[in-house]
């Protein structure tokens, strides 16, 4: 099995609105008349959730003439986010066809299907000209990618000159063995965990000029807080997200794992 066959397997349930909508309707929300903060507990599946996507843009710029591209935009909660806050205009891909249409599904329900558009595509081959966007941005993505820099050079190719690219990923920050299931893999089959200095020197082979790195895990540390019954990103991940999380957490706390950073210009 592909690497690829083996990421979109471990996404890549067909009910993924179902049970978010569910889930909702469960904790008393209208789901048929949605707003973007309703899903803001579930479809932020990255450490430090809604807040940590709103640093992000700020920290990319982005603003109400931007053409963002959330490259491995899972069920699209960034990219929905981006545009209502932003007023800003979105394209997602990602490589899980039953991601991508949760994400428009979700996108139709909360009235920004005008603004936010998706397609179903891996990151390095991107279905669109040179410099259609003028920012970009990787959320917790890379660690299912092996060849970094092929996304790299694509997200490049296909942004405008010095057009910015935020990456916010989870990062190897010291030795030792993860512990497996983690959020994003089983095992270590797709699991490509990689240091901020691999990811610095891939970008700059891509193109791309770093403009700063900063590490975030003190800042989005923690599981999703409220009660043990509160709306969380298992109601994506499944039954087995307490120890997903869990391992994701102690692989953090031991110093293996970061939550960090990197904003780069084309």
């Amino acid at each position: 099995m592909s690497i690829q066959d083996l990421v979109t397997q471990h996404y890549g349930g067909n009910d993924v609105s179902e049970r978010i909508l569910a889930a909702l309707r469960a904790h008393g929300v209208d789901v048929e008349h949605l707003a973007v903060p309703d899903l803001a507990p579930v479809d932020n599946l990255h450490a430090g959730f809604a807040p940590a996507t709103e640093y992000v843009l700020s920290c990319l710029g982005v603003g109400a003439s931007s053409r963002l591209l959330d490259v491995g935009c899972g069920i699209g909660g960034p990219a929905r986010l981006a545009a209502w806050s932003r007023s800003c205009r979105v394209t997602g891909v990602d490589l899980t066809p039953a991601f991508i249409g949760a994400a428009t599904e979700l996108t139709e329900r909360v009235g920004l299907a005008d603004q936010v558009s998706f397609r179903v595509s891996a990151g390095d081959a991107l279905p669109f000209p040179d410099g259609t966007f003028d920012r970009a941005m990787m959320i917790h993505v890379g660690m299912n990618i092996e060849d970094k820099r092929a996304v790299f050079a694509e997200t490049h190719r296909v942004l405008a000159p010095r057009g910015r690219f935020a990456v916010y990923e989870q990062m190897r920050t010291g030795p030792g063995e993860l512990p497996f299931p983690q959020p994003w893999a089983d095992d270590k089959r797709s699991s490509f965990v990689a240091s901020l200095q691999d990811y610095l020197t891939d970008l700059e082979a891509a193109g791309f000029t770093i403009e700063e790195s900063e590490d975030r895990t003190a800042a989005v540390a923690g599981p999703p807080g409220g009660p043990a019954d509160a709306l969380t990103p298992g109601v994506v991940f499944g039954e087995d997200f307490v120890r997903r999380i869990g391992n994701n957490i102690a692989a953090t706390q031991a110093g293996i794992l970061g939550a960090m950073l990197v904003v780069a210009r084309a």
